[in-house]
């Protein structure tokens, strides 16, 4: 049974349903955000003060927490307290994603899958999205992604895909790197 690529609607739908999904997951108030700064920035950011949010974000995504630096992604992607910028939702996706945060795995390979700010590239999206898809809890992320990622699947050739699956076997989580040392 094959997997038919998604329609232009299709895809809309999974774009709607994952900025819908994910930022209260990523943002949400579990206990594992750094202290103080980060909880501050989700109150704000609750009340609709994205300004505020990402003033508090800020200073912990430049010292390397991946959930700030996830956080402040979404604020680049939707354009909240900051002009939108999908080139700079991809670099601090990136710097989570590095460090193993399933979220931001899971929305850099949603960017590489849809082309925004990056290029479109079904060999990254896929790696990205399987990453996440491993260290994402059950549940509707966790489904959202395994759909992602089985679109991409299908637009890649069995040895892309082999060497890709291969690549994500193989990888391991870097240590978060300060702002100021990159």
């Amino acid at each position: 049974m094959s997997i038919q690529q998604p329609s232009g609607s299709r895809l809309r739908s999974l774009a709607a349903a994952i900025a819908l999904l994910v930022p209260a997951v990523v943002l949400g108030t579990s206990g594992e955000a750094a202290a103080g700064g980060f909880e501050v920035g989700i109150a704000a950011y609750d009340r609709g003060d994205y300004f505020s949010a990402v003033r508090h974000w800020r200073p912990l995504a430049e010292t390397g927490d991946p959930k700030a630096q996830t956080a402040l992604g979404l604020a680049y992607y939707h354009g909240q307290g900051v002009p939108q910028d999908y080139g700079e939702a991809v670099v601090w996706y990136r710097r989570a994603a590095e460090q193993g945060y399933p979220y931001a795995q899971g929305l850099l390979g949603y960017l590489y899958f849809m082309g925004q700010g990056v290029s479109q590239d079904y060999i990254e999206a896929h790696l990205w999205l399987n990453l996440a898809a491993a260290g994402l809890p059950p549940g509707d992320e966790r489904e959202l992604v395994i759909t992602r990622r089985g679109y991409v699947q299908t637009q890649l050739s069995p040895q892309e895909l082999h060497d890709v699956q291969q690549r994500a076997a193989q990888w391991l989580p870097a240590p978060p790197v300060p702002e100021d040392v990159q």
